[in-house]
């Protein structure tokens, strides 16, 4: 690559990075800024380190918005936004819409099945396959 493309380039990510502050970190949005391609402005993401960083501080600015924003939502007693906090902060709480179950310490839940008949067992066999079986006795 010669010196005046590569000038060019560095130029292009430098517009690309300016765009990307402005946009909050939306690609499309910088890109259309720049005046280029969204393709382009993904290859300049991955090419420059500068400008993949500048992607990365401008959507983490845009999420500490958005928090601080949820949390005058919270600090206004809004219904709404104490839900969303504790469905997504206090899951350790208790606070969720989905119980995961998990067997001792952690693991794998263990079912015990008693199986009677041979009849039984053989059909159980073909349901869920003969190896999981294998620890099966009959009574």
């Amino acid at each position: 690559m010669n010196n005046a493309t590569s000038k060019k380039k560095e130029q292009t990510a430098q517009c690309l990075i300016k765009a990307v502050k402005e946009s909050h970190g939306l690609l499309t949005l910088a890109a259309k800024r720049a005046g280029i391609s969204y393709c382009t402005a993904t290859r300049y993401v991955n090419e420059f380190p500068s400008v993949a960083k500048a992607v990365q501080e401008a959507r983490e600015g845009m999420l500490d918005v958005a928090e601080s924003k949820l949390y005058e939502a919270i600090d206004n007693k809004e219904a709404w936004a104490i839900c969303f906090y504790l469905k997504t902060q206090g899951k350790q709480r208790g606070y969720t819409e989905r119980q995961e179950v998990t067997g001792a310490d952690g693991g794998a839940v263990k079912y015990e099945i008693n199986v009677t008949d041979s009849d039984t067992k053989d059909r159980l066999g073909k349901l869920v396959g003969g190896s999981v079986l294998s620890n099966v006795s009959l009574q």
